[in-house]
Formats: C-alpha cells, structure tokens, sequence
C-alpha cells in the first residue's frame, strides 16, 4: 500500500503484521493480562456448564424416582386392581 503525501513521491505505509508487533513491555504485560482474563472466562464458562449438566441429570434423577409410585399420575399396583375384581367377582379359580 502507498500513501501519497507528495504528488511524485508516494511512502509506503507499515505492514498490518508491524502494527501488531508488541513494542514494549507495557505492551507484553497488557497481552498476558488478556490471556489470563480469556483463561478465566474459559474456565468459569466451563465450570458454569458442567454446573448446568450436573443439575439436569439431578433433575431427571429426581423425577426417575416419581415414576412407578402411586400417584403423580402413574398407575397403581395391580393389587388394588386384583381386590376391586375379587370384591366384585368373587376370587378367581385360576389364582
């Protein structure tokens, strides 16, 4: 790329790689700075979804046990079927 300051003498303008060139140590600590603050946020975004998972699978754990109870609308034990049949049928021959 050219810059032209004079009309018959253009100067080059600095490279896009001399632009990020880290000139001092100033610049060097600011870098490791943003390296550490992306670590972090790596990190914490990490920990903040394994949190997540952790509490769904707790979750469905919790409601595992709800199924097959009476109530929380599942069936009942077929034992309550079984006396309803026998009060009302008398007790079956085959049991």
């Amino acid at each position: 790329l050219l810059a032209v300051n004079e009309p018959n003498h253009p100067t080059p303008l600095p490279s896009t790689t001399s632009i990020y060139r880290i000139q001092t140590a100033a610049d060097m600590r600011y870098l490791h700075d943003l390296n550490v603050q992306m670590s972090h946020k790596r990190r914490s975004v990490s920990v903040s979804k394994q949190l997540d998972r952790d509490l769904c699978n707790q979750h469905f754990d919790t409601f595992e046990t709800f199924w097959g109870r009476p109530g929380h609308g599942a069936r009942g034990d077929k034992i309550n079927k079984l006396k309803l049949d026998n009060l009302l049928y008398g007790a079956s021959e085959s049991s």
